[in-house]
């Protein structure tokens, strides 16, 4: 039996075919009601609920969510609302402090939360772009932790801010797809890029 997602894309890709086959059935077949509009419009939302669907089913597969589960050297946690002093300067210095003396490598990626909503998530390679330049930011008064997760390789960090990012749709921050070619792939990027572009080839406009 099909699973709920499987049944999903196809529809949403059933309903595509429908629109644009609906003119050649008409002129044998008599059809009630309104022609269905085929427009960009209508290919970009299917692209996007097809895209969603596709991120989906590939967040629950064994590969990703062994890469989410393995894929780092160590993890740290810093909470925000812990004795880290009164006031963003005192915090900041109690992060940075915190940092250095836990985090030993030049490769991370980390999360903001504000509880069990992700605020943020961020990457540092070669130790630049550290998360303190976020303590600015007019939300991160909300934090209530920072999770760390770091890396001796640099080529996997890419891949693991982007299925981060797609698990937990963070408020502030967006896609970062892995581009150089020997970082490692987002499995789930690629996906998507497929996707909208065979669609777009399948169902083309002018």
């Amino acid at each position: 039996m099909a699973s709920r997602l499987e049944r999903e894309f196809d529809s949403a890709i059933g309903k595509l075919v429908q629109s644009r086959v609906h003119g050649i059935k008409s002129v044998i077949w008599t059809k009630g009601g309104a022609a269905p509009t085929f427009t960009k419009k209508k290919v970009s939302r299917s692209i996007e609920n097809l895209q969603n669907v596709v991120s989906e089913a590939l967040l629950g597969s064994k590969e990703v969510k062994r890469i989410l589960r393995e894929d780092f050297d160590y993890k740290r946690q810093w909470h925000s609302k812990r004795g880290k002093g009164w006031g963003l300067a005192a915090k900041k210095q109690h992060f940075k402090t915190w940092y250095e003396a836990n985090i030993t490598t030049k490769n991370c990626v980390y999360a903001i939360w504000q509880k069990k909503n992700c605020l943020y998530i961020g990457r540092t390679l070669n130790g630049k772009g550290r998360p303190t330049a976020y303590f600015e930011k007019h939300w991160f008064g909300k934090a209530t932790r920072v999770d760390v997760f770091a890396f001796d390789r640099k080529r996997d960090v890419p891949r693991f801010e982007c299925l981060l990012t797609h698990r937990h749709d963070p408020s502030y921050s967006r896609m970062k797809p892995s581009s150089k070619k020997y970082y490692s792939r987002c499995t789930i990027c690629d996906a998507r890029h497929s996707v909208k572009s065979q669609v777009k080839a399948f169902f083309r406009l002018k």
